[in-house]
């Protein structure tokens, strides 16, 4: 294939795409797909944690009977959810997911102060044009080949979020 001098790099790389065997087209993406792993990792780790605060929203509102904590507790539970299954589906490098999670992205910015930092973040990265590679039936069809598809790590970022969740609820209990 002829290369174009005023092409950039990864225009470049973008052509040469379907000529590459699995595991080359693996090795030209490493470090894009460890992108795209931490992104994942970061959306299980905000999900489990929005779902544990509105878990501790949702114990709130029968306890105080308030029905804004029960409305915030539900919200926090499904966008929570959300996250979640957008990170599994990142980690696992599936079709669907890059569109939602850049949707996720954007939701994650209203939610200030971590939230504004992060989801900008990810956004930048997942709109990345050799992140958009990855999320291809053929990048697909070579993780899949190579067996590569669980065990990352992703069970961590759960934890954490639900143990971050904990001591956050547990620090604003304590402050009320």
């Amino acid at each position: 294939m002829e290369t174009d001098p005023y092409r950039s790099p990864v225009g470049q790389t973008l052509l040469e795409v379907e000529n590459l065997e699995y595991t080359g087209l693996r090795e030209r993406f490493r470090n894009e797909e460890m992108v795209v792993l931490a992104v994942g990792w970061f959306y299980y780790f905000f999900g489990s944690l929005l779902v544990t605060l509105g878990g501790v929203l949702g114990l709130g509102c029968f306890l105080w009977d308030r029905s804004l904590l029960g409305f915030l507790g539900a919200f926090g539970m499904i966008i929570g959810s959300v996250y979640m299954i957008t990170g599994f589906g990142l980690r696992r490098f599936d079709l669907w997911a890059r569109v939602p999670s850049m949707v996720a992205a954007f939701v994650a910015i209203t939610i200030p102060p971590v939230g504004l930092l992060a989801g900008a973040v990810c956004l930048y990265l997942l709109r990345r044009n050799a992140v958009k590679e990855i999320f291809t039936l053929q990048y697909q069809t070579a993780v899949v080949t190579e067996g590569d598809v669980e065990g990352h790590f992703g069970w961590l970022a759960v934890v954490g979020g639900v143990l971050s969740g904990v001591t956050l609820s547990l620090f604003g209990f304590l402050l009320t």
